[in-house]
């Protein structure tokens, strides 16, 4: 087609006028072939190029000459360039192609999955990994977008950062996520996105890379649910337990119970070093468990490097710095196939009551209290120690040796139980451990606590009975003597006419207080409550008084229960939804054991009667205003707060003006409704922080605190003249009266009365100016 063209411009160039050359248009030609051909095509146009020009030059005698010559040299050079533009768009093309090909070949190899998406989600492109990961054929998934093969769960997770993408604020991000597969099943991946922009910075398309990674999170999963397996397992086991760390013996994790006998917070134990929690107990030795060392550390430090794999040894239990009991402490280590030490078990067992109970028959033993006795089941022979003929009030020839001999020493009320629980024990039901009462000879009553151990043959058939008596008399009677003094107790807290109430401690896993729950109650404090004595016990204070934790009541009980000092708040204000309001309580609370003893009494009524007390004290009964004590009080209060925070302050002194006249023409029943009337006006001009009071007789008094200045005192008092000259009712009509006030503005350094001194003063003024004025003194 180029060829065609020129020679159509040949033609043309010979059809126009001489004087229409048409040389530069051949080589435009040229020029435009570069971008379509190749050099080597390029040849035979530009040498057509040079003879359809010579050509032409002959044919209208401009060639040969030297300015022809020369634009057709110009015109070579046009040329040579477009020979070489067309060279290098060649050489780039072949270069883009060889990419193409490359990356056409590393996707379709790639072992993860790769995919093109445009700016909106649509795929463009994915790889054969991609597809096999998606269970999805190429075709289906160039259909679709990546929020339509999500899943939906994690779209709202992959969102921002897509947005954050297109908003040029980054340019990657990778994420875990999941796919739907072609049959409906979920996948995980670990996805890497990155993204291609134009020059300006538009996002073009986003590249991504996903690998499989079901079979990493299932793993994860299980581990997971090993390890919360393994934590429950250790968490409801009752022995302490723990996992180091092999050689350092960090602590990885360690049960409530491990953190209880150490008296440690889980905190405070996980992350600690095994050489530092254990070098803080002391080791007991196993034939006294009173006699202390110290913890011997180079058996532990042998354990943690491997050398050893166990170690045990009895150590003591403090709290609070005092000795609390005795523990079995048992360290091994946990080897795994390879036998390469992973973990290193702590076991620490209380072993406060074995050792307790060895002491204690030991001891009893020694001192003839306890006896012991052994009965040969099938041979139903029963033999006795010493200390048994004793404890039953018998001698040896008095006892037959049997089964027997023994149910008749035994008190009739409670032979039938005590028999009971040994057949229930032969049976193997339960450990036979009964208090029963035996009779002595003389008639006396004892009563003894049994402990026994029973074995068996193969078959289950009882062979041997061992076990211990030991009189319990005096306990039982303690015991007794308690119960009635707590019969006492309880009689007397519910003849109270006071509220009481036993609280007691309910605590989270860690071990601290996080409510009170009340254990016991008297019928006040049920009827104080509106509530039945059954439905008030066991009720939570924080469910049923929210009130105690925002008002720091509920805090001073758990400080009760710290240290154990007496709670003592008298007129406490405490909101009581049973009782409709805010109500004055004076409250005691004693901490007995690990409870706590609470009773309150109901003062509002008091408080209230002292408040009214207090309120006449300070108001005249006539007019209702401050008298002159309580004003003088609150005025020197009042001028020290202006004077910190920058305000003035002013006083009004005011005078009925031929008040003497009302009395006298009226009488004193009008004079006083003539005062009535004037204290509401007066009232009625001031604002809440301002005092209003009654010095005596006709005489009133005004404090306003808080003015800019002289002119708010005066704007006051000018109404306060105008509301007094109006009529006042009297029961013989109306009556008009009049008042002069006198205005001072306190000044610095002056006292109360030196201020009330200068107001008095205008006043006198404003009388002898001819009253029923306001005049202000400087």
């Amino acid at each position: 087609m180029l060829h065609v063209a020129l020679v159509g411009l040949f033609l043309l160039d010979l059809a126009l006028p001489r004087n229409i050359p048409l040389l530069p248009y051949y080589f435009l030609v040229v020029v435009l072939s570069a971008s379509l051909a190749t050099p080597r095509q390029m040849v035979p146009l530009v040498v057509q190029a040079f003879g359809l020009a010579i050509i032409s030059g002959l044919y209208w005698s401009f060639f040969p000459s030297v300015d022809y010559a020369t634009r057709l040299l110009a015109l070579s050079g046009v040329a040579a360039v477009a020979v070489l533009l067309s060279a290098q768009r060649c050489r780039e093309t072949a270069l883009r192609h060889q990419s193409e090909q490359t990356l056409n070949l590393t996707l379709d190899n790639a072992a993860a999955g790769v995919v093109l998406a445009d700016a909106s989600g649509r795929l463009l492109r994915v790889n054969p990994a991609l597809c096999d990961i998606l269970g999805r054929d190429a075709q289906t998934l160039l259909t679709l977008s990546w929020p339509e093969i999500s899943h939906p769960d994690d779209i709202a997770r992959e969102q921002p950062l897509v947005e954050a993408m297109l908003a040029n604020r980054r340019d990657n991000y990778r994420l875990k996520k999941r796919y739907l597969r072609g049959d409906g099943s979920t996948i995980w991946v670990d996805l890497s996105v990155s993204c291609v922009r134009g020059p300006d910075g538009p996002l073009e398309f986003f590249i991504g890379q996903a690998v499989d990674i079901s079979a990493e999170v299932a793993a994860q999963g299980a581990l997971t649910r090993s390890e919360e397996t393994l934590r429950r397992i250790l968490d409801e086991c009752s022995t302490g337990l723990a996992l180091c760390a092999p050689g350092t013996g960090t602590i990885l994790q360690a049960n409530s119970h491990l953190c209880s006998e150490l008296n440690l917070t889980p905190a405070a134990l996980k992350g600690r070093s095994l050489m530092d929690v254990v070098g803080d107990l002391e080791q007991v030795s196993a034939e006294d468990a009173r006699s202390l060392t110290p913890m011997n550390e180079a058996p532990l430090k042998s354990l943690l490097h491997g050398d050893i794999d166990c170690y045990g040894v009895r150590v003591n239990l403090l709290r609070a710095g005092f000795l609390r009991g005795w523990g079995e402490l048992q360290l091994s280590n946990l080897r795994d196939a390879s036998g390469a030490v992973r973990h290193v078990l702590v076991e620490l067992d209380d072993i406060t009551e074995v050792v307790s109970q060895t002491e204690y028959l030991q001891a009893a033993a020694a001192a003839g209290v306890v006896g012991i006795w052994d009965w040969d089941v099938p041979a139903n022979v029963l033999t006795w120690d010493p200390v048994m003929y004793r404890l039953y009030g018998r001698k040896p020839g008095d006892f037959a040796g049997a089964y027997q001999a023994w149910a008749d020493a035994v008190h009739p009320e409670d032979r039938a139980y005590a028999e009971g629980e040994i057949q229930a024990a032969l049976r193997g039901k339960r450990e036979y451990a009964p208090r029963f009462r035996v009779i002595w000879p003389d008639g006396s009553v004892h009563h003894l606590q049994a402990i026994s151990n029973t074995t068996y043959d193969r078959e289950g058939q009882p062979l041997r009975m061992l076990g211990v008596n030991y009189d319990v008399t005096e306990l039982v009677q303690t015991q007794e003597q308690l119960e009635a003094e707590q019969h006492r107790l309880s009689a007397t807290l519910d003849a109270l006419l006071d509220p009481h109430l036993m609280l007691g401690p309910v605590r989270d896993d860690a071990g601290s207080i996080v409510d009170l729950r009340i254990l016991r109650a008297n019928p006040a404090a049920a009827a104080y409550n509106h509530m039945a004595l059954e439905d008030f016990v066991g009720a939570s204070v924080r469910q049923f008084w929210p009130e105690h934790v925002g008002n720091g009541l509920f805090d001073r009980y758990l400080e009760v229960l710290s240290n154990g000092a007496p709670l003592v708040l008298d007129d406490f204000p405490f909101h009581h939804a049973q009782q409709g309001g805010l109500r004055h309580f004076d409250i005691r609370a004693v901490k007995v054991s690990e409870e706590l003893s609470v009773t309150w009494r109901d003062v509002s009524e008091r408080i209230a009667m002292e408040e009214a007390l207090a309120r006449r004290a300070a108001t005249d009964s006539l007019t209702t205003l401050l008298n002159r004590e309580e004003v003088f009080a609150q005025m020197g209060r009042l001028l020290a707060d202006d004077r910190r925070r920058g305000g003035e302050l002013a006083v009004l002194f005011c005078d009925l003006d031929h008040f003497k006249e009302v009395n006298d023409s009226y009488g004193h029943q009008a004079g006083d409704a003539v005062l009535q009337a004037m204290a509401k006006r007066i009232r009625s001009c001031l604002r809440g922080s301002d005092l209003a009071a009654r010095i005596g007789g006709d005489e009133l008094m005004v404090v306003l605190p808080g003015l800019q200045g002289l002119p708010d005192a005066l704007t006051i008092a000018e109404k306060l003249r105008r509301l007094a000259s109006e009529a006042v009712p009297i029961p013989q009509g109306l009556v008009h009266i009049s008042v002069s006030v006198g205005v001072a503005l306190a000044c610095a350094g002056e006292s109360p009365d030196e201020l009330i001194a200068r107001a008095d003063t205008a006043m006198y003024t404003a009388k002898q100016q001819g009253r029923d004025q306001v005049v202000a003194v400087t």
